[in-house]
């Protein structure tokens, strides 16, 4: 593959990455966290592709040294936009995490507070209810 090609596929590969994450951003904005598993499936392909694509540049160091400046500054450019858009991409990961967290630590405290209410014997007398499970905060990591 030439060079200007090389280069061409890490740029599309940050453009289409970069608009992912906007996406997965504005989904978790809005709290619609069941569309996320299928944008996850194209963001892991697209970032395992751009990794790809960046090793093989850091292997031929010439490639780029044989880029005119022109195509080398634009290169520069989108790379500092795409670590631009990685840290947002990153911080808005991190407050929906801490979001749920803190929803289930709520549930839990709630639950453990009400466990105890009234409820019917077999018999159709009253007695109080035991706490019958817990509930615990999980982060799933669905990378594979």
């Amino acid at each position: 593959m030439e060079p200007l090609e090389q280069v061409t596929v890490v740029m599309t590969l940050m453009k289409r990455l970069v608009q992912v994450m906007d996406h997965e951003r504005a989904i978790l904005k809005s709290m619609r966290l069941d569309a996320l598993p299928d944008l996850q499936d194209e963001k892991v392909a697209l970032a395992e592709a751009y990794e790809i694509e960046i090793a093989r540049l850091r292997c031929s160091p010439e490639v780029l040294a044989s880029l005119e400046p022109y195509v080398r500054a634009q290169l520069h450019d989108a790379m500092c936009s795409f670590q631009e858009s990685v840290t947002a991409n990153l911080q808005a990961l991190a407050a929906a995490r801490g979001v749920v967290d803190e929803v289930l630590r709520n549930i839990a405290e709630s639950l453990a507070r009400g466990a105890k209410s009234l409820a019917y014997g077999a018999r159709g007398e009253t007695g109080e209810l035991e706490q019958g499970g817990q509930v615990i905060s999980v982060a799933f990591d669905r990378r594979t």
